[in-house]
């Protein structure tokens, strides 16, 4: 498991999120019921929702668990139109938060997670044990990780 240190920003951001979409399949974005979007959430889910391939009420998804309440979860495939637009709407990744957007940006790959955000705690993780995954991740102009067993 690799745990990021520093928030991606910039550059360190989208070529993190771009490896994410080249190696995973799946991703989710997820709206919390007690926390109203504003006109620009609201606006977000107007550009996304061609895309949106199944939303599920859930009580947790990675790294977050609900109690007493639900939330949706967005799920989407990995494309390269839904790449340009996770790329161009933030420049951080703890930046997917509500109500400006949906949160926790996290990527499945082969139905496993992969790239996981919890981005109120400021808090990223990457699982996986794929050497190259890992040189990939490491190639990384600035990001800052921790990687252990």
């Amino acid at each position: 498991m690799i745990q990021i240190l520093e928030e991606p920003t910039g550059a360190t951001y989208k070529q993190l999120v771009s490896l994410a979409f080249s190696l995973c399949d799946e991703f989710i974005l997820v709206k919390r019921d007690q926390i109203k979007l504003n006109v620009d959430g609201k606006r977000f889910i107007e550009e996304i929702k061609p895309y949106i391939k199944e939303i599920k009420k859930q009580e947790g998804w990675p790294g977050t668990q609900l109690f007493g309440h639900y939330a949706d979860v967005f799920y989407f495939d990995c494309n390269e139109e839904l790449k340009q637009i996770v790329l161009k709407k933030v420049d951080r990744l703890y930046e997917w938060l509500q109500p400006e957007l949906l949160e926790d940006l996290c990527f499945y790959k082969n139905n496993k997670e992969w790239l996981v955000t919890i981005a109120h705690e400021k808090q990223g993780i990457i699982k996986t044990t794929d050497h190259q995954e890992i040189l990939m991740i490491r190639e990384i102009e600035g990001i800052m990780i921790y990687y252990h067993e």
